[in-house]
């Protein structure tokens, strides 16, 4: 078969670089068979590129005729720096076989390699590196106190130690065939500018390019903005970064792009249900302002659970449910734990997914009857549903702050009446439960949190304050103001209030006083249970007459009857498990700690977790 100038001319280069003796021999057997030789070349760069300190060995096989073992032909050929020069000899490779009737095999062979390289580059995922603020404040103190007094590296704690021994990790990837392999860090708990920039000084501490190029995309700081305060603060954040010049030249280096992060599950835990959504909803348009503003290109990094309680629910309806004019096509979502195997473990499921959240995108973007005013499901926000939603906030917070944050007995009510002290033996978590510390909301992470509340079939992260909220809302009205009628135009017409009010309904129809009574027994102190249940049941009932005023339904659930026969149909497989959960409890705490109950009890955990099809 013939083949083209621009393969012969690569080959001829690859071939000048080999040994004498061995191109000699390669020459002999090979003298004709220009497509082999070019590949043989091709392989060598890529063990090259997997193991860059050894040789470049490649067995080859003599022809059958000659009758003798295999060869081994040391290459002398440099591994590829990057993903692009692999392509770059197979684009050669495919225009010449395509060039020379031989389309079929470039369509069959050569496609899917080149389709693979560009999905996967030479590194299959990128990675994101994450760290929490203060962390990153205590080793920066530490690692600049430590190069003033020059003293040993022994001196550094080993927070600090661990951070920076992470920038000399990234340092070491960045030098490899595959700097696009880490692109992201992404600072827990940012509040403030510094937090970012001390991103920064330790990444220069640590010999990382953070500015990006042509072949490296550099390490750009992520902030993550998880607490009701750090929302409402995040534009004014933004604003201050994207105006300091030195920031303003590594944001020029990632073509004027920055990627910001909005926490879910501890906005949720630090303000309830309701408050979460709406900061995190003005926290997006914000920012999309300021950005507009400052001439920057944002994408927002949506860090949502599976569960409703850390911003589950269907991924498709909440994209559609972003700010107006917030959305150019672009953002990031997490996909977590069961998630991953609900939505994608089936090749059409998946599809169906992927479908599903690119017709979201789609809608999102168009809008085509955003600009009627009262045109149905537009997410044009109006201002007394703005009025509205800024009420209801205010309420649920204020409820929420009183019944969850302030009540000295939640936390020991949580711990004894849930099997969150039991998690870490399911295994299903990829953190500590909790931050070092002493055992406190702040210290609890999200993930425990929701978890704890759904196995105890309470989910009151996905509801608390929304019941009494909207109750106090409509008891506020005026005369002549029809509150329920701006609720009710809400739930019909604004996307964010629909996704929520299902959302919550969701949460309302899986979650079984009964049961949750049941919990309630494993706690020790009589007045704390019944005082603290009694709060609990009376909200969720608020809930569900508040959801049922809005919704103008008679029941949970009741426009969503595929949902409500598949948790009916699911309760009788997962309330056995409850009971049992409940005796091995009781059980380990009288004193029967014995690895066969831990191990009966992570049984059951995963086992409610499968049937509710939650985790946390």
């Amino acid at each position: 078969m013939p083949v083209s100038d621009a393969v012969r001319t690569r080959l001829e280069e690859y071939e000048s670089r080999i040994r004498t003796e061995e191109s000699q021999a390669y020459g002999q057997f090979f003298e004709f068979e220009l497509y082999r030789r070019f590949l043989m070349c091709v392989r060598a760069r890529m063990r090259r590129t997997l193991h860059p300190s050894a040789s470049a060995i490649v067995p080859l096989a003599r022809p059958s005729a000659v009758g003798e073992s295999q060869e081994k032909l040391a290459l002398l050929l440099p591994g590829y720096s990057s993903a692009e020069e692999f392509v770059a000899d197979l684009t050669i490779l495919r225009e010449s076989l395509a060039a020379n009737r031989g389309v079929r095999i470039a369509r069959n062979l050569i496609d899917p390699i080149m389709l693979l390289v560009r999905t996967f580059g030479l590194h299959l995922h990128t990675l994101d590196i994450r760290q929490h603020a203060k962390l990153h404040e205590t080793a920066l103190k530490e690692a600049i106190a430590d190069t003033m007094a020059r003293a040993l590296p022994g001196a550094l704690s080993a927070e600090t130690a661990n951070v920076l021994d992470t920038f000399r990790v990234i340092t070491e990837v960045k030098a490899s065939c595959t700097p696009e392999a880490i692109r992201y860090y992404v600072i827990s708990g940012a509040t403030c500018v510094a937090d970012v920039l001390a991103v920064v000084r330790l990444g220069r501490l640590a010999g990382v390019r953070l500015e990006g190029t042509d072949r490296d995309p550099g390490l750009m700081p992520v902030p993550l903005f998880e607490s009701i305060e750090d929302l409402r603060n995040a534009s004014t954040i933004c604003r201050e970064l994207w105006a300091r010049p030195d920031y303003r030249q590594l944001l020029k280096s990632w073509g004027n792009t920055q990627e910001v992060m909005l926490g879910y599950s501890d906005s949720n835990k630090d303000g309830g249900m309701l408050t979460s959504t709406w900061e995190i909803f003005r926290a997006h348009g914000a920012l999309h302002e300021v950005a507009r503003e400052a001439g920057i290109h944002l994408r927002l990094f949506h860090g949502r659970g599976g569960t409703v309680g850390r911003g589950g629910g269907p991924t498709h309806r909440a994209i559609f449910a972003q700010p107006l004019n917030s959305f150019d096509g672009q953002l990031r979502i997490t996909e977590q734990g069961e998630v991953l195997n609900f939505k994608y473990a089936d090749v059409v499921l998946a599809e169906r997914n992927l479908e599903l959240m690119i017709a979201a995108s789609l809608d999102a973007l168009t809008r085509p009857n955003a600009r009627e005013a009262q045109g149905h499901f537009t997410g044009v926000l109006e201002p007394e549903w703005e009025q509205a939603l800024d009420r209801l906030s205010v309420l649920a917070f204020e409820y929420y702050k009183e019944h969850i944050l302030d009540d000295p007995g939640l936390l020991d009510y949580f711990a004894q009446s849930t099997p969150v002290g039991e998690l870490e033996n399911a295994k299903i978590g990829s953190r500590p439960s909790k931050r070092k510390g002493a055992l406190s909301l702040s210290t609890l992470r999200a993930i425990p949190w929701v978890f704890g509340w759904t196995q105890s079939r309470l989910l009151i992260p996905a509801w608390f304050g929304v019941g009494y909220a909207v109750e106090k809302f409509l008891a506020e009205a005026v005369p002549g103001e029809d509150r329920l009628a701006i609720l009710t135009a809400m739930a019909k017409e604004f996307p964010l209030f629909i996704d929520l009010i299902r959302n919550v309904e969701m949460a309302l129809g899986k979650a079984d006083l009964g049961t949750a009574r049941l919990y309630s027994t494993l706690v020790e102190n009589e007045k704390l249970r019944i005082r603290i249940y009694g709060v609990l049941e009376g909200e969720y009932r608020r809930t569900v007459d508040a959801v049922l005023k809005v919704t103008g339904q008679d029941e949970v659930l009741g426009s969503n009857p595929v949902l409500a026969r598949s948790i009916k149909l699911r309760n009788p497989y997962v309330d056995p498990m409850h009971l049992i959960q409940v005796d091995l409890l009781r059980r380990k705490r009288a004193g029967e700690d014995t690895p066969e109950v831990n191990r009966a009890i992570a049984a059951t955990i995963s086992g409610i977790s499968a049937g509710l099809r939650n985790t946390g």
